[in-house]
């Protein structure tokens, strides 16, 4: 269904970002038929929800596939309304399951549907992202508040979605990416995600902790985005945010801090997994030139400090 007037222009302008984004990239052109297939549900789920006010958009304009939207509800409370274009189980669950266990950051989902497409209706939060810069700063406060929501696991919530089988598309293209500009990425990579990322207590992993999905008001709370709500080690939460915020210089001082808000997770593994993260990341890297259309012959250093930091964690691990 085709959504008219001025909202209409902001889903169109969404899916050329996601066009541009993918174009060149083949791990990731399921994301051109996604962000279609999200825009179509947007006209009946709100007929359906009784939303019938659009306020605006939340789309961060960098090409991601699912639609973030502010209306206002039957009772003209500013609700998001959250779409995506294919079924994405276990946000809505385990964000709602964290929430009414009093993690801090997590918050409560008002209403949810899975089929044929995930979406979700959320209470409007106040704040914006942290800075890249002020992202390490945070790390301790994050892991004290992550604690407790790895603490709740409960089986029966949502469905089984392992970590691995959640990251591995991603992992693979990215690792793709930074081989086919040239950089040697050891090939037993995905197999070692594999096997550690299966290792440790299993529970809910948030799974994509970064800055760009928190939010901090003006009273300095924080709340989390874009739950996955993997099953996987407690460790990869801790890993995945050191790689992002601390990069190849401070990403091992890094998680040392964030053991210090969560001990009693597994040192070594957490070690393991930022290893992995650090392939990840240099990945990343270079995808993103792929993905802007910047060039990408000349040696990056940061990408390279990445692929030296990564190989020299993993090294250790299995000589360990």
């Amino acid at each position: 269904m085709t959504v008219p007037g001025y909202l209409g222009r902001l889903l169109r302008e969404q899916v050329t970002q996601v066009d541009e984004r993918v174009r060149g990239v083949g791990g990731y052109r399921h994301d051109s038929e996604r962000i279609r297939t999200a825009v179509a549900h947007v006209g009946p789920l709100c007929r359906q929800l009784g939303l019938r006010r659009f306020v605006r958009t939340l789309n961060p304009g960098t090409g991601k596939p699912q639609v973030l939207l502010v209306f206002c509800d039957p009772a003209d409370r500013p609700v998001v309304l959250k779409v995506y274009g294919h079924r994405r189980p276990n946000e809505a669950a385990v964000q709602r399951l964290w929430a009414r266990r009093g993690v801090t950051a997590a918050t409560d989902v008002l209403e949810s549907g899975e089929d044929p497409v995930s979406w979700l209706v959320m209470p409007l939060v106040g704040g914006t992202p942290p800075t890249a810069q002020r992202g390490p700063s945070l790390t301790e406060r994050l892991a004290r508040i992550m604690r407790r929501a790895h603490r709740v696991h409960d089986p029966g919530v949502g469905e089984y979605r392992g970590l691995y089988e959640g990251i591995e598309s991603h992992l693979r293209t990215v690792l793709d990416s930074a081989r086919a500009h040239g950089y040697q990425v050891r090939p037993d990579v995905p197999e070692l995600a594999r096997e550690w990322m299966a290792q440790g207590t299993p529970t809910f992993v948030h799974g994509d902790l970064a800055p760009a999905n928190l939010l901090c008001d003006d009273r300095g709370r924080l709340a989390f985005l874009d739950t996955c709500g993997y099953t996987g080690p407690a460790e990869f939460d801790a890993a995945r945010w050191c790689a992002r915020v601390g990069g190849p210089e401070m990403a091992v001082r890094a998680l040392e801090r964030w053991l210090e808000g969560e001990p009693g997770l597994d040192r070594p593994l957490a070690r393991r997994l930022l290893g992995i993260e650090m392939f990840f990341e240099a990945g990343v890297r270079e995808i993103r030139k792929d993905e802007r259309g910047l060039p990408w012959a000349d040696r990056d250093p940061g990408t390279l400090a990445r692929l030296a930091l990564a190989g020299q964690l993993v090294d250790r691990a299995r000589t360990a």
